[in-house]
């Protein structure tokens, strides 16, 4: 799975070699210096990329955020609020039948919705033992590795070992977008389950879930199954990364059907092994929909052809 992951990040990079592309001096910012930057050409829009700065997927978070709440706060955004909060109600009330009509289906198909893996990459820190990479061992697991975020993490190495041997900007802007998304939606989706403090399926206590709102810190830390289904940072974190690729690659149409359809199987998997409720998704999908865009164009220019 992870071979053929950075198989299909060289296959994005280098396929862009035959689009029309070149170097350039650009000011980012009003006032800035000009700096060199990579000018990609698709359609009617030229797209530019300057080389990205150390650490700047952590340091630019705070502007990230900025940018998501300007992505949010619009007249544009209130038709997709409203279909994400009547979908999440729908399904929240829904959430126990689609759950075993899942697990009906599953069985049907002989799909074991056991999570089982094994640790292949692991050390020691001090008396703690780290697990770096556990390795899926039947399918359903595979299914619901694709939203981990190593999985995102693993792109994003692919994308930088590319940029960095080639010296492509779009590459390294492409890897350091993709860490930049999956901190912030870390951060969000953390703070949301410590709100909104939902039971995860497999530790239900009544149909659905029970919702525990605000809980302590402590509390949260010591029984997290408890409170942190909702929403799915894994379908976030998936969202994201989705997003960036489709906007720093918009003349790789295939990206679009095989991201949203490995989506779709993850969230299946997901409900079928019992870490999460459909009704957790949607929120999720939109929050990782904005973090990927303000992402990208917090660090991407766009400009018209002329003509």
């Amino acid at each position: 799975m992870k071979k053929l992951l950075l198989v299909v990040c060289i296959l994005i990079s280098t396929s862009s070699v035959a689009q029309n592309k070149y170097d350039t001096l650009v000011s980012f910012q009003e006032g800035e210096s000009p700096k060199k930057a990579t000018v990609y050409s698709y359609e009617d829009q030229l797209y530019i990329y300057a080389r990205p700065k150390p650490f700047g997927f952590v340091t630019q978070i705070p502007k990230t955020y900025q940018g998501a709440a300007s992505e949010v706060w619009n007249k544009k955004s209130i038709k997709a609020i409203s279909l994400m909060t009547a979908s999440t109600l729908l399904l929240v009330a829904f959430d126990q039948q689609i759950l075993d009509g899942v697990q009906n289906i599953s069985q049907a198909i002989n799909l074991d919705p056991t999570k089982e893996y094994k640790t292949v990459v692991s050390f020691n820190l001090g008396s703690t033992p780290i697990d770096v990479y556990e390795a899926p061992q039947n399918l359903n697991s595979v299914f619901y590795s694709i939203g981990e975020g190593s999985t995102q993490l693993f792109i994003s190495a692919g994308f930088f070992v590319f940029g960095t041997v080639k010296k492509d900007n779009r590459a390294l802007q492409t890897a350091s977008q993709i860490v930049q998304a999956q901190l912030v939606m870390g951060l969000s989706t953390q703070l949301i389950k410590r709100i909104s403090g939902r039971e995860s399926p497999f530790r239900r206590t009544a149909p659905g879930g029970v919702w525990r709102p605000l809980t302590s810190w402590k509390e949260y830390q010591q029984d997290v199954s408890k409170y942190d289904a909702f929403p799915s940072g894994h379908m976030g974190s998936m969202m994201a990364t989705t997003i960036i690729l489709i906007e720093n690659y918009p003349e790789k149409k295939w990206i679009k059907p095989v991201a949203f359809g490995l989506m779709g199987i993850c969230g299946f998997a997901m409900i079928n092994n019992e870490v999460h409720w459909a009704g957790d998704y949607p929120l999720a999908l939109g929050l990782g929909y904005i973090s990927g865009k303000a992402t990208v164009k917090l660090n991407r220019m766009t400009t018209p052809k002329k003509r």
